[in-house]
């Protein structure tokens, strides 16, 4: 009889174990790395790197104070701090786009993870340039912290709870996941504060749909734009993930259905790589984007395919990033009907 009362404790003990530690992780309120809601989150936590590219020409770094830049080799200014950029733009404003701005070595700088790095030249900037990846920033959204979230792992089995004090914290434990492995949940409901409004959200579809309502500069968060800096915010933004078509009418003609099966990527040396998602099959194209007369001009042109060739067009830019779609349109000069085609970034 005793060794029954030892065994039914031990089962007891065990089952509550199983309940606390393998709690399974909810389909339908879990998140990876690959969400795209997930990435929305990031943009929203990371360290602002975007807000000054008119300066340092990327948005994978930001430039700390205090620091010093010169316009055309002549117009030196120190910014010491945000009050400062004001001056700046004053003078950028009066000047044709073709200025330059040279930065004066050595500066610090600080990457979308928050990490600072101290740089002693051009060639250490370009260095770090080219191994961090950009990121641009999404404003006027602001946590209330601490947030909680759950997190498991790929057998669903809960791993630990996780308690987030601030912006560097959040962004940081999503830059860590892994991609196939970890799984997290917020913990509903959350705080959260657009402007002077503050909401109280509890689901994954509204924090989402809060996102993507918010005013289009909120995802341009450039403090200048001129024409070069917006060249370069469109590239950036294009060369940096896979995008699938969710509208093309031609001509006034609803086409989308022809393309869903198609995912493109935009490669930075200018070349398009196409895959048909059903039938495996891959194609190329090359895209150019520049500025024509202050408009921004993103022209596409493929090859060996009926259907991809309708997209063979000089396209006007209208907007991007906003938060993840490329939004074109192409008017036809004779017959004034306007053919409009959307990317959405996956």
């Amino acid at each position: 009889m005793k060794q029954l009362y030892v065994f039914g404790f031990f089962f007891i003990l065990l089952s509550c174990q199983t309940e606390e530690f393998f709690e399974q992780v909810d389909e339908t309120s879990s998140l990876t790395s690959q969400s795209e809601l997930t990435g929305f989150i990031s943009r929203l936590n990371q360290n602002p790197t975007a807000f000054d590219d008119f300066i340092d020409s990327s948005n994978s770094l930001s430039l700390e104070f205090p620091y010093q830049i010169t316009i055309n080799s002549t117009n030196t200014f120190t910014l010491n701090e945000f009050d400062d950029y004001q001056a700046v733009i004053n003078e950028l404003i009066s000047l044709p786009n073709d200025y330059s701005i040279d930065i004066t070595f050595p500066v610090q700088v600080s990457l979308p993870n928050y990490e600072l790095l101290n740089i002693e030249n051009e060639i250490a900037l370009i260095s770090v340039l080219n191994t961090v990846e950009g990121s641009t920033e999404i404003n006027c959204l602001e946590y209330t912290f601490p947030i909680q979230l759950n997190v498991f792992d790929s057998d669903n089995n809960f791993i630990n709870e996780r308690s987030i004090q601030n912006e560097a914290q959040f962004f940081n434990f999503l830059d860590n996941l892994k991609p196939t492995d970890d799984f997290y949940e917020i913990a509903y409901p959350i705080e959260i504060r657009i402007d002077t409004t503050v909401q109280n959200i509890v689901s994954n579809l509204e924090l989402e749909i809060a996102i993507r309502n918010l005013a289009e500069n909120c995802f341009n968060p450039s403090l200048f734009i001129n024409s070069n800096t917006q060249l370069q915010q469109f590239v950036a933004f294009i060369t940096s993930g896979e995008f699938e078509v969710t509208s093309f009418i031609d001509e006034e003609q609803d086409e989308t259905d022809d393309y869903v099966d198609f995912v493109f990527t935009f490669n930075i040396n200018n070349t398009i790589s196409v895959i048909n998602t059903t039938s495996g099959n891959s194609f190329t194209g090359e895209w150019t984007a520049e500025i024509d007369e202050e408009e921004l001009i993103f022209e596409l042109d493929f090859e060996s395919n009926e259907l991809l060739e309708e997209f063979d067009e000089d396209w006007l830019v209208v907007r991007f990033s906003s938060p993840n779609t490329i939004e074109l349109y192409d008017e036809d000069l004779d017959t004034d009907e306007l053919s409009i085609l959307i990317f959405e970034k996956l």
